[in-house]
């Protein structure tokens, strides 16, 4: 079970399980940061956030963003979490992205930074090697993009194409989850509009193969 630490629009701290991390020294840094943040020994916590993020780990970008922004350990400072959020981004990391669209933060200059910008690149972002829900399929384009835009999904889901049968078929996913256990619990905590199409479990990489 993920431990998460509840802002409004996004964990104070994203712990190293929301994403698959190269190494095991990497997990323990986020980790070990996160239990410094409970004990609000923020200058740790900030050292070994910016470990991670000198190691190009979204995670430790993402959390230096929150501290800035919450002046957690020195004074707030909005142009240096838009500068953190901004890196966390650049991997393509959801949070960031969604942080980034509720304060209307710009890239500073004419700096690109890599976000999300269909359902399909969101597909494409995640770990090949997580799980995700199927939320629903149907031959009609429009019912697909309506439930998407309806339920406020963008940076949370993705749809794609399929060929079957000689039909074009359009699949809404939800989610992308560490293994199929957390994946089917996941299911029981949807809200009803999104449980009403019975989701079920599909591996990430599959459906990336689709979408290729």
């Amino acid at each position: 079970m993920l431990k998460i630490f509840k802002k409004t629009y996004s964990p104070t701290i994203l712990m190293a399980g929301l994403l698959a991390l190269s190494a095991t020294s990497q997990a323990d840094l986020i980790s070990d940061a996160a239990t410094a943040m409970q004990s609000a020994k923020y200058p740790q916590a900030r050292t070994l956030f910016q470990q991670a993020a000198k190691n190009n780990n979204p995670l430790g970008s993402y959390n230096l963003a929150l501290m800035a922004e919450n002046g957690q350990g020195s004074p707030a400072d909005p142009d240096t979490a838009k500068n953190w959020f901004e890196k966390a981004a650049k991997f393509k990391l959801v949070e960031a992205y969604n942080a980034i669209l509720a304060g209307a933060i710009k890239p500073a200059g004419n700096q690109r930074i890599a976000i999300i910008e269909t359902p399909e690149e969101w597909i494409l972002a995640q770990n090949p090697n997580h799980y995700t829900l199927q939320l629903a399929s149907s031959t009609n384009i429009k019912l697909i993009e309506k439930y998407y835009g309806q339920n406020d999904l963008r940076g949370k889901a993705g749809y794609y194409k399929n060929r079957r049968r000689g039909e074009d078929w359009y699949a809404l996913i939800y989610g992308a989850y560490p293994s199929a256990t957390e994946a089917n619990a996941a299911i029981q905590t949807l809200p009803r509009d999104l449980r009403k199409w019975s989701p079920w479990v599909r591996r990430m990489k599959d459906i990336q193969r689709l979408v290729k």
